[in-house]
């Protein structure tokens, strides 16, 4: 039997598990959601453009681009908002009417595209970057809220953001495989993309509904870098990395598609695969960031 001077403490311990997974559930669901409409996404687009390679291309930048921009835009704004919770479901809200907008108007965006690639050129390229572009920031921006409403304390920022983005990578493995092996084939592209946004719906009302759990105080942007010529550097070389891994998975993709029935199930397997490294990283070092002495000669191994 408990004493009532420990039942304090497993109550707060409960609530703090509670604290900690809800939000990770959240970013599981939304990082579903984000795979389901990109897998969708790319095999639209291999019908708008012609070209598959240009079509994984195509969806892969536009994809990753917005997600950066949106990561950028509404990391700034997630540190100067009282109510992350708050900011985190409107995003979600709109990541379901615009991705379904995007996915009906892909639908229907082959002529549009052939009739301005005829007049512009290159610049027809800008239609599908931007359909697929404008969601993906406003998706990109769910994660820094959700790691500014679980680590106020900058001090916590590596193993909350660890937790959250592996979370994240491990509902886009989830989304990936369900939509290209399952849901297109029995839902159809439509379909599939109100499923989707379902999920997104579903996120926002969580959200809503930790809202009340934590409040947090409205601040400005924690200063963790005393140089910002180091933090700049590391962002850089990030982005080198990153741009490298995307690389391989278009050339990845390309390379499987003999062994497979069809490009969209080629892309699905590469694409879990290349996350699930991601989900492992992620996991492994989630708990060790914060206390990694030396972090440049960690990230050079």
């Amino acid at each position: 039997m408990s004493s009532p001077l420990s039942r304090p403490h497993l109550a707060s311990h409960g609530l703090d598990t509670r604290a900690q997974w809800c939000p990770a559930l959240l970013l599981f669901v939304s990082g579903a959601a984000a795979l389901i409409f990109q897998v969708l996404w790319i095999k639209q687009l291999s019908l708008v453009v012609g070209v598959e390679v240009y079509a994984i291309t195509t969806g892969i930048s536009a994809f990753f681009a917005g997600l950066a921009l949106g990561g950028w835009l509404f990391g700034r704004l997630a540190d100067r908002v009282a109510n992350p919770w708050r900011l985190y479901a409107l995003l979600e809200l709109l990541v379901a009417l615009t991705a379904v907008g995007a996915t009906l108007a892909l639908a229907g965006a082959a002529a549009p595209f052939a009739e301005l690639a005829l007049h512009l050129g290159l610049l027809a390229w800008g239609l599908p970057l931007l359909l697929v572009g404008a969601p993906a920031v406003l998706m990109g921006g769910t994660l820094p809220v959700l790691v500014r409403a679980l680590a106020a304390d900058p001090g916590q920022l590596g193993r909350a953001g660890g937790r959250l983005y592996a979370a994240n990578t491990a509902g886009a493995i989830a989304g990936t495989l369900l939509s290209a092996f399952v849901l297109i084939a029995t839902l159809g592209v439509r379909g599939s993309a109100l499923a989707a946004a379902l999920l997104n719906l579903l996120a926002a009302l969580g959200a809503l509904a930790l809202q009340q759990q934590q409040v947090l105080p409205a601040s400005a942007p924690a200063k963790l870098a005393r140089n910002p010529r180091p933090a700049r550097l590391a962002l850089l070389l990030y982005s080198l990395a990153g741009g490298v891994a995307l690389g391989y998975e278009v050339v990845w993709s390309q390379s499987i598609v003999p062994f497979m029935s069809t490009r969209t199930y080629a892309f699905a397997v590469v694409l879990a695969t290349y996350l699930g490294g991601l989900f492992l990283g992620s996991s492994l070092m989630a708990p060790r960031a914060d206390r990694v002495r030396e972090p440049w000669g960690c990230s050079a191994c």
